[in-house]
């Protein structure tokens, strides 16, 4: 219990009776247990490219490599669909600017949008984000990332609120969407105005899917997935949930 100790220190949790499992205060419906998957795995070990691409985010990017390594390998196959990728909540570039690394199909654009000023729209749903978190950053540190990374010119930096703010920019279909902003009503609006543009086959990632403080996403995937039988959901015991649109697009 140690490390439930370190990680929850200062948050508000209780632990489910009879069991190993415990829930946020606000969250009682949402339960974690400590996971520990047996499968041992590692396709990223020996993928000389993403090690290179991996090494050139380091310290830029708050996501770990087996999230990364998801999103390379997404990425990587789609490269027979058309559409841009968009990541909404990029931090200092990292994680965006691997997506671009990833993916060399001509004329892809990838979109990274972020207000640059921390976490917005943190609400009733949420249980660890107030708002204003994740600020330490700024659109020249994801410029200059994007330059030593050689994609400066696929790359599109969206500064401000997204959608209100900028997506007007945003004008195509879209193959993938990285949403890892953190808070409920943030990643509800992200998603809802990628719907119509996702082409079938598309990608969404939810980055904080599961994770003790970001219940607030955990929720709107849960919900969002009951009543949208064009899409198939995956929960990856890394941390991201994933979207595969099989549907056709309603727009």
């Amino acid at each position: 219990m140690a490390w439930l100790k370190r990680t929850l220190t200062g948050w508000s949790y209780r632990y489910l009776r009879g069991t190993r499992a415990w829930a946020h205060a606000r969250s009682p419906e949402i339960h974690h247990e400590r996971l520990l998957p047996y499968a041992s795995y590692a396709p990223w070990q020996g993928d000389q490219a993403f090690e290179r691409a991996l090494a050139q985010v380091q310290g830029k990017t708050l996501v770990d490599k087996y999230r990364l390594y998801e999103l390379w390998s997404l990425a990587r196959q789609l490269e027979h669909l058309e559409g841009d990728f968009l990541e909404v909540g990029v931090w200092r570039g990292g994680s965006g600017c691997l997506l671009a690394m990833a993916s060399q199909r001509p004329g892809r654009q990838v979109f990274l949008a972020d207000t640059f000023a921390g976490v917005v729209k943190a609400g009733s749903h949420d249980t660890r984000y107030q708002g204003g978190e994740h600020a330490d950053t700024d659109i020249g540190l994801v410029q200059a990332l994007a330059r030593e990374c050689g994609v400066a010119d696929r790359v599109q930096l969206l500064k401000g609120m997204f959608p209100e703010e900028n997506a007007e920019r945003v004008t195509g279909q879209l193959a993938l969407v990285h949403i890892d902003v953190d808070v409920y009503e943030s990643a509800r609006d992200v998603l809802n105005w990628a719907l119509p543009r996702l082409l079938p086959g598309a990608v969404v990632v939810f980055d904080d899917y599961g994770f003790f403080g970001c219940e607030g996403v955990t929720r709107l995937v849960n919900a969002f997935v009951l009543d949208n039988p064009d899409f198939r959901f995956l929960h990856n015991l890394n941390g991201h949930a994933v979207l595969v649109r099989v549907g056709a697009s309603h727009a």
